[in-house]
């Protein structure tokens, strides 16, 4: 049986709020029989100790019981006056309505936010832990980052922009939305009242793509390109969060409610109809990262279409296509949700005039189809086409400049060209590999021209910003040991090669940097395999001496052998330049 914690005190003030201090116990009578969108219970405050942290001294709750209105909202584990709480949640059972911000802690962790009537704000940013909203939300910038966290949202939902990077967020329904970006895979799921197969009407939870890109909606100024060429928010952001303005150009009306779109979409069908490979080939499409790209036409009852379709494959399985009737002159929009065969599910299908946020999805497709589509295609001297960089892509020739005299290592080439087919971070949680000439990253370590160019960075290595480099103590790199940068301190060995790496990475978990380690650890509770895990696997097991690994053990193994290689000679390298080692690394 589980000790009840003794609460120290009644109340206790935080954001010039009075809340009610309450302990584990108290909280799972409001929290254990909250569920999800599919009626599973979303929370276990005495299991669920990486949310709820059962190693920090005095954990307890914060509870409002009526109704708060605030300035600004700006969660914490602790505060100033009682430093010695940590807080692991805020539970509102009433509404919740902030002037400027509502924002989580860190992106790792944060105290869970949990709001059982309505919550109103201009910005809300979460991040590092499971939050509910159970009546609804209404704000104009919603903003999910990292995998860290969740969120669930039931009732109306009424706002401009949902914004996630590699965050899950549930809706219930969308009362009024106009716009929804996720700036890789699809991460928004919305439940839909749909007809299926045999004309019944049922309730499901789909993942809705991009409706958008953020120019559509965004001031420019808050909006950078990642090192994969995406649209992201930029920092800047946040500080105008904090001050309760808005970071959205309400002026682009014509953009993002497509006000244009049908002369649009007839300009796009009128320019790939005269394109040379469309003659040759009676199609154009593009592979890209698991997707597929398709400009087709085809006869269907007599009447001639052209279609622009993009479909998002392997365990999404979502196909948006536009078609125009040559005789008829109308657009027909259509978004469809697959079978394991590829047939349809169920689909949304109108006009371009219909309203409803699910056929915006489509219209983003077709615009970035036909870019994707009319990109300039440079011709290899083996007959294969590489496509100019738009998607996340760069050629193996540009990825080489970094390595300066050094080869390429062949087994790194098969890696480049495998995630070239597949897509960055689909087939292991958070890898990427990357373009880093300038050293930057190395360079805040020490600034001496014999440190930094003892690296080459060549991998993104979690979701925070570490990264993968080789160590150069030999002139072939198959021979050098590959350490991992900490984006918040450490740097550490972590395999004896390029190959030992690939097989770390078969585990499918981001690894973890701090000052005194790295290792990887998968939670199998959190754990959600990669899209292309499977093909990953099978490439590896099939073109490498050596089976994938499935267990944290497995992983620590491989990480400690390299140690014992070179862990030494390694500290012995830093402690010249004065960087600073741990005790546990120094033993």
């Amino acid at each position: 049986m589980i000790k009840e914690e003794k609460v120290p005190f009644e109340i206790m003030m935080f954001s010039g709020i009075t809340f009610k201090v309450i302990n584990r116990h108290q909280a799972h009578t409001i929290l254990g029989d909250l569920t999800d969108l599919n009626n599973n219970k979303i929370y276990n405050v005495f299991e669920d100790t990486w949310r709820f942290p059962d190693y920090e001294e005095n954990p307890f709750f914060l509870l409002a019981e009526d109704d708060v209105e605030m300035d600004l909202f700006e969660m914490d584990f602790s505060t100033e006056e009682h430093p010695d709480i940590f807080i692991l949640g805020f539970i509102f059972k009433k509404n919740l309505r902030v002037t400027k911000l509502i924002s989580s802690y860190d992106t790792d962790n944060s105290p869970a936010l949990i709001v059982l009537g309505k919550t109103t704000t201009v910005n809300i940013n979460l991040f590092g832990n499971v939050h509910y909203l159970g009546g609804g939300l209404q704000c104009d910038t919603l903003v999910g980052e990292y995998n860290h966290g969740e969120l669930f949202v039931k009732g109306d939902l009424i706002a401009w922009l949902i914004y996630t990077d590699d965050m899950l967020l549930h809706f219930e329904h969308f009362t009024d939305v106009k716009a929804i970006i996720s700036t890789g895979r699809p991460d928004i799921l919305i439940c839909s009242n749909v007809q299926d197969t045999d004309g019944s009407v049922i309730n499901v939870e789909n993942y809705l793509p991009s409706t958008h890109k953020l120019s559509d909606i965004v001031e420019d100024v808050f909006i950078e390109k990642s090192s994969y060429g995406n649209e992201i928010l930029g920092n800047n952001y946040l500080e105008v969060f904090k001050e309760g303005l808005s970071i959205l150009n309400y002026d682009k009306k014509e953009k993002y409610l497509y006000a244009d779109f049908r002369n649009q979409f007839i300009n796009m069908i009128e320019v790939l109809s005269e394109n040379e490979e469309l003659k040759e080939n009676g199609k154009i499409v593009r592979h890209i990262s698991g997707i597929t790209y398709l400009f087709i036409p085809f006869d269907y009852e007599g009447k001639k279409y052209s279609q622009i379709s993009k479909e998002i494959s392997n365990s999404f399985s979502i196909r948006m296509r536009a078609l125009w009737c040559h005789e008829d002159q109308e657009i027909t929009l259509i978004l469809e949700y697959l079978d394991e065969e590829g047939n349809p599910k169920y689909q949304w299908m109108n006009d371009e005039n219909a309203s409803g946020i699910e056929l915006f999805c489509v219209k983003n497709a077709a615009i970035e189809t036909f870019e994707i589509l009319i990109a300039e295609v440079i011709e290899e001297d083996d007959d294969e086409r590489e496509y100019v960089d738009y998607d996340n892509s760069f050629s193996l020739e540009e990825f080489a400049i970094q390595f300066g005299d050094c080869k390429v290592p062949q087994d790194l080439v098969k890696l480049y060209e495998f995630e070239q087919e597949y897509g960055v971070e689909s087939y292991s949680e958070c890898f990427g590999l990357t373009i880093t000439e300038d050293k930057t990253g190395i360079k805040t370590w020490s600034e001496e021209e014999e440190f930094y160019n003892s690296f080459i960075e060549f991998a993104g290595a979690n979701g925070s910003g570490s990264s993968y480099a080789y160590w150069l103590i030999d002139k072939d790199l198959d021979n050098c040991p590959i350490v991992v940068f900490g984006d918040e301190g450490g740097v550490h060995i972590v395999a004896e090669n390029i190959q030992k790496l690939i097989q770390l990475l078969t585990l499918d978990t981001e690894i973890s940097v701090d000052f005194d380690k790295a290792y990887f650890y998968k939670d199998e509770e959190y754990y959600e395999e990669s899209e292309n895990k499977k093909e990953f696997k099978e490439w590896v097991e099939k073109g490498f001496d050596f089976d994938a690994i499935e267990t944290n053990e497995e992983a620590d193994e491989i990480v400690e052998q390299a140690q014992r290689k070179y862990k030494q000679k390694f500290n012995d390298f830093l402690v010249k330049f004065d960087i600073e080692i741990s005790e546990e690394e120094a033993e």
